[in-house]
């Protein structure tokens, strides 16, 4: 803080108010906001008519990450749901299969694998009960290495070699019927009118409407609103060619959960940085729900209904 920043500080003071540093963003002035050309982008593209496109649209894998065991769910219960964290978990990711099921009836080429992370067997045996009803190809593999961030690490490496889209995904993620059809449906109309592939985070991140106050674009979707943005979390929608390209943004991801790295795999450290190549969007209403704590829920969004709605594991 310089000297008339400070004095100015000391005076406000008086009247009960302090001058802090904004985390990034500052609204005003629009014109000079420097994150402003980047938000624009976003727009200013879907007037481009680009005739880049090259890499297949037509295909979708899910790579899911699940880890339901003793160490992480043994006594424990959810503070949203209020049921044991291990009927919490199975019924967010019963939610993701009926998704898919909906998006392969609306003729999506969709298979998942779930990449997991030592669950305890009786787990097991309940989540392929569950894919059993799915209607697509699906496998579930047991991670190389145990930690959240090997598992992110490999399901993330697992697209490299691919030309598909890719949805990367958690288990604490409640997904409406219409999730992977609305992701896909408008990923490939954005990405057939600008040639440039994207990023989708299934809701809006918390941390937009906190520490990062940014101006963004709303674009009208089929069913829902889609507002530009650039922060999300490790869950998103993107093809396989991004993870290829921009691999070294990936690549950090590795040291998340351990104590001493794990600022160096953190989101603003590793894929937020796609943001400065490629546009992203949330879509109003969600899509999918980060059904862990309360911090991390969109707002104005009923979830207590998509979960009652959403069949029992």
């Amino acid at each position: 803080m310089n000297e008339v920043l400070r004095l100015l500080d000391r005076v406000l003071k008086k009247q009960g108010y302090s001058i802090k540093k904004h985390a990034e963003y500052n609204l005003l002035p629009l014109k000079e906001f420097e994150g402003y050309a980047s938000q624009k982008k976003a727009y200013d593209s879907f007037s481009s008519n680009s005739n880049a496109n090259s890499d297949n649209t037509d295909k979708l894998e899910i790579c899911l990450r699940t880890c339901i065991n003793d160490k992480r769910a043994k006594g424990k219960r959810s503070e949203l749901t209020k049921v044991s964290l291990e009927e919490h978990l199975l019924k967010c990711i019963n939610s993701l299969l009926i998704s898919i099921n909906k998006a392969k009836q609306n003729n999506v080429d969709v298979s998942l694998t779930i990449f997991d992370d030592r669950s305890e067997q009786s787990v097991i045996d309940k989540i392929k009960a569950l894919c059993k009803k799915l209607e697509c190809d699906w496998q579930i593999i047991t991670t190389n290495k145990t930690g959240q961030g090997e598992s992110l690490h490999e399901h993330f490496s697992s697209a490299k070699d691919k030309d598909a889209l890719f949805y990367f995904c958690e288990d604490d993620y409640l997904h409406e019927p219409n999730a992977i059809y609305d992701m896909v449906n408008f990923y490939k109309k954005v990405y057939e009118q600008i040639g440039s592939h994207l990023l989708i985070h299934p809701q809006e991140h918390e941390l937009i409407y906190s520490q990062y106050n940014y101006p963004s674009y709303i674009l009208l979707g089929e069913n829902r609103r889609w507002r530009t943005m650039s922060h999300m979390t490790h869950t998103f929608f993107t093809h396989s060619s991004v993870v290829k390209d921009y691999w070294k943004y990936f690549e950090n991801t590795k040291y998340v959960g351990i104590k001493e790295k794990r600022h160096l795999g953190s989101e603003k450290k590793t894929t937020d940085r796609l943001f400065n190549h490629m546009p992203g969007f949330s879509p109003i209403p969600a899509v999918a729900i980060h059904l862990q704590t309360k911090d991390c829920l969109p707002p104005f969004y009923d979830w207590r209904a998509l979960w009652e709605k959403t069949s029992n594991i």
